[in-house]
């Protein structure tokens, strides 16, 4: 089966599982969405997604996978209140700190996995990592094949996944921080805060795209656009004396600590 002809469900259409829904609609895969009524089912129903209030809406009306994307506090009993309705099921856990092990015993008949996409997602600009868990061959490539259809997907360890949370989920925050940063300057330097958002965010996808397809380390290709003595080494200095690559680096450590001690302090909730 194409994965175009799955029909995933979606259980929660907040930030992330909305982000997912819609990237998958987008690339014309149609979701049925699990969301309690208010403000996020009604955006969804207006984007087209065809949106239930209660999982057992949604069963005979999927195909394929089923993507939770719930908190990590709630995933575990929601999913042990649900059990009859997802027993025997491909399960794809969206939430951080949970691990395979706590997920497997709240359905222990369904075959679990992890995937940890971000909510560029929703316009096909994200980036996946899939812990393949206890799903089939066709399972997994099936899981694969829909993150495919939102962004970049590669699968990763278990262990790992902690890393792409603070890679490609916490850390678009902080590119648009740097997003932000250019439409100042921008405004410092005479142009409109419009002109300067374009030109920014192109330039952003422009040096990704650059650094993906030419595959090469990111410092090469900045020695490129540097002349001798000219503006681009000026504008470097500046960014050095102002600890610019330093507070990134911190600010991903600061993540992955957070994230660890999230992970603990989950943990020890629930014995």
């Amino acid at each position: 089966m194409n994965v175009e002809e799955l029909r995933p469900i979606i259980v929660g259409g907040g930030n992330l599982g909305g982000a997912v829904a819609r990237g998958l609609f987008r690339a014309g895969v149609s979701p049925v969405v699990v969301q309690h009524r208010g403000t996020k089912f009604d955006a969804l129903v207006g984007d087209g997604i065809e949106t239930v209030a209660v999982l057992a809406e949604a069963v005979p009306l999927g195909r394929g996978p089923v993507f939770v994307a719930l908190k990590p506090w709630l995933i575990e009993s929601y999913c042990a209140e649900n059990a009859a309705l997802l027993a025997g099921r491909a399960l794809v856990s969206c939430a951080a700190l949970v691990g395979l092990e706590v997920l497997e015993k709240s359905v222990p008949s369904a075959r679990w996995g992890r995937v940890m996409p971000n909510i560029a997602s929703a316009v096909g600009a994200g980036f996946t990592g899939i812990v393949r868990g206890g799903w089939t061959e066709t399972e997994f490539e099936e899981v694969r094949g829909l993150c495919e259809l939102f962004g970049d997907a590669v699968e990763v360890s278990e262990k790992d996944l902690d890393g792409v949370v603070c890679l490609s989920g916490s850390a678009l925050a902080y590119v648009l921080e740097l997003l932000e940063g250019f439409i100042q300057g921008g405004l410092a330097v005479g142009m409109k805060s419009d002109l300067s958002l374009r030109a920014g965010a192109a330039t952003l996808i422009g040096a990704a795209e650059l650094a993906r397809q030419k595959n090469v380390h990111p410092a090469a290709l900045k020695d490129a656009v540097c002349t001798p003595g000219g503006t681009t080494i000026a504008g470097l200095r500046a960014l050095q004396r102002a600890g610019f690559k330093s507070a990134f680096v911190e600010a991903l450590a600061a993540t992955a600590e957070k994230a660890r001690g999230g992970a603990a302090a989950f943990e020890k909730s629930r014995r």
